[in-house]
C-alpha cells in the first residue's frame, strides 16, 4: 500500500482482498497493516454477495437443468 501513489490508494482500499492480503502480509512478514474496520468491510461484501448469489441461484435453479 505504501508504493501505491495518495491519489490512487482509495481505489485500493475499496477493494475487497485488499485487507485480506494486507493482513497475511502483516502476519507472516512483519509488514503491511491490519486494520479491523476493513476486514470488517471485506467479511461485509462478502456477506452482500453470498446473499446476491443464494437469491440469483433459487431463482433459475427450477429452470438451469433445461438450460443446460
Amino acid at each position: 500500500m505504501n508504493s501505491i501513489p495518495e491519489r490512487f490508494q482509495i481505489l485500493i482500499k475499496l477493494n475487497p482482498m485488499t485487507p485480506i492480503v494486507e493482513a497475511f502480509r502483516y502476519a507472516y512478514l512483519g509488514a503491511g497493516s491490519f486494520n479491523l474496520m476493513q476486514l470488517l468491510y471485506s467479511f461485509g461484501f462478502m456477506v452482500m454477495i453470498v446473499m446476491v448469489g443464494v437469491v440469483i441461484f433459487n431463482r433459475v435453479e427450477a429452470t438451469f437443468m433445461d438450460t443446460v
